[in-house]
């Protein structure tokens, strides 16, 4: 058996940083990736296509969105399991679905395809009822299973203990992870689409193939990535060479379809070509969407500066001299002060 396993596909959010027009275009676009994976899985016949919760963001989503999914299912036309995450708690799937989508809850607890046994997210005593140890059995589930203290957490100690299944479909975490438990494979698909720059890295979905022997492979899904860049500045001095060095870091890890995020750090000094208004001008006409923070300081030469005649500068270093502060916090004034006296960002 052929299985596509995926969750957390959030359809309706949004990033409210982005521009309307590119926050309109994103979810155009993910719309079709949708229609596009499930046509993907028809064509590469797989059996079966398991979501494990968050499919849609919230209560209210567009029409367009939802008849755009479910019309998706439909064309797959094979069964498509769903359990309900903890962003689908306020959905209303009293709309019309098609038959193929079924929802694993305790009121329809099991899925029967061939040998194998599909468990929704239920207690395990309503597991007991229908376990046969003859066939292959799969459990879905969504929620935390590593942080004890979360409000989403899920002891899945309680399923295993009692239970061998085949493989466990998790959902909630965004990015890909896999476990074993006692010889039962676990995995976290992350989320198929990224919305925000708290989701970098890949994404896509699980492929696993249910023989004698499980395989379980990710698999990447085309689509726009938030990506960020960490750039240390210390020692550039020329505008261009701060450009090429975000240019570099960026090149490694996007592309110019991607959102990309860039964090300035290092020290920079009095004669530095820092424009970054400029950089960022630059930057945004190579990169479909681009921003820039500037965590980078001042490296001040303050011995030079206390030998300036005539200077607010020196006057200023002299009076935190005198004062009674110790020197870690001495130094700490005296950096803010100098930054103030320039008119840059204090870096508090």
């Amino acid at each position: 058996m052929k299985i596509l396993h995926t969750a957390d596909l959030h359809l309706g959010a949004k990033n409210i940083k982005l521009p309307l027009d590119k926050q309109t275009e994103i979810r155009n676009e993910q719309n079709l990736l949708i229609t596009r994976l499930f046509d993907k899985a028809y064509q590469n016949e797989y059996d079966v296509i398991l979501i494990c919760g968050d499919l849609f963001h919230a209560k209210n989503i567009q029409s367009k969105i939802v008849n755009n999914f479910f019309k998706a299912v439909e064309n797959f036309s094979r069964p498509v399991l769903y359990v309900k995450g903890n962003h689908d708690e306020k959905f209303d799937f009293s709309v019309t679905i098609p038959d193929n989508f079924i929802i694993l809850d305790e009121n329809n607890p099991t899925y029967k395809l061939e040998d194998v046994m599909f468990f929704g997210h239920i207690s395990p005593n309503t597991i007991d009822k229908y376990y046969n140890k003859n066939l292959k059995n799969i459990l879905l589930l969504h929620g935390d299973i590593k942080n004890k203290t979360s409000s989403d957490f899920v002891d899945i100690n309680m399923y295993t203990s009692k239970f061998h299944f085949d493989y466990i479909a998790l959902g909630h975490t965004h990015s890909f992870e896999k476990f074993n438990f006692a010889g039962v494979v676990a995995a976290y698909p992350g989320s198929l689409f990224s919305n925000g720059f708290d989701e970098t890295g890949e994404k896509g979905y699980i492929e696993i193939t249910l023989e004698e022997n499980l395989k379980v492979n990710f698999v990447s899904y085309p689509g726009r990535r938030y990506v960020i860049a960490n750039c240390d500045i210390t020692n550039l001095i020329n505008y261009n060479e701060i450009i090429d060095k975000i240019q570099s870091e960026l090149k490694k890890i996007g592309s110019k379809d991607d959102l990309a995020r860039v964090i300035l750090y290092g020290y920079y000094t009095e004669e530095s070509e820092k424009y970054i208004h400029s950089i960022e001008q630059v930057l945004k006409e190579q990169f479909y969407y681009f921003e820039l923070i500037d965590n980078t300081k001042l490296k001040i030469d303050f011995e030079k500066i206390k030998n300036e005649d005539l200077s607010f500068k020196a006057e200023f270093l002299l009076l935190v001299e005198k004062g009674e502060q110790d020197e870690e916090l001495k130094n700490k004034i005296s950096q803010l002060g100098i930054e103030a006296l320039r008119g840059d960002d204090i870096s508090i």
